[in-house]
């Protein structure tokens, strides 16, 4: 209670930009005690497992909570439990992403990178992380004022909601997708 926990969930490879998670949460944690970060995934880099191995087990990394694959039940649980998801991607491959979507469907602030994968979110119903030099600052800052402004984190998680809500129903979705199979018929 009264400790705000980011989470980042998936298969942990180098797009995620979990170091960059790692470093800037600890840069928060030391600023804002009353944070935590769970690390929800299964690790598909070996290399970057062993990178990150360090940061996780050091005893001056407190608040980094380590979970492996979750089973749905249990994503579910972890993810009504966060106050907000990191989905970092970077380089990204033009994929849009199945956790972004279903955390910002239950009202969860999601922050993303800054690009073509986020640009279809509106302005404030997400938060976008500068991507390249600039991604550990921005990351860092949104963090905090995620934190200090919890009405904002709330405002955002609505904002979401009712995005994933109007554009991600399965009727509209099946419809665009019936429709792109018609098209290609012709």
């Amino acid at each position: 209670p009264g400790t705000f926990l980011f989470g980042v969930f998936g298969y942990l490879r180098e797009s995620k930009r979990v170091a960059a998670v790692l470093e800037a949460f600890r840069a928060v944690h030391s600023q804002v005690p009353r944070t935590a970060l769970l690390l929800a995934g299964q690790f598909v880099s070996t290399d970057l497992e062993r990178a990150v191995a360090p940061i996780l087990g050091a005893p001056g990394a407190p608040g980094v909570w380590r979970l492996p694959y979750l089973a749905e039940r249990e994503f579910w649980l972890a993810a009504r439990a966060v106050d907000a998801c990191i989905n970092l991607r970077y380089p990204a491959a033009g994929e849009s992403s199945g956790i972004a979507v279903r955390m910002m469907g239950i009202g969860k602030p999601v922050l993303l990178t800054e690009g073509s994968e986020s640009a279809p979110f509106p302005e404030d119903a997400c938060v976008r992380i500068a991507a390249g030099p600039a991604e550990r600052d921005s990351l860092r800052h949104h963090m905090v004022l995620l934190t200090s402004m919890a009405e904002v984190a709330r405002t955002i998680g609505l904002r979401g909601a009712g995005h994933i809500a109007a554009h991600h129903r399965v009727e509209p979705i099946g419809k665009r997708f019936w429709d792109l199979l018609c098209e290609s018929c012709i």
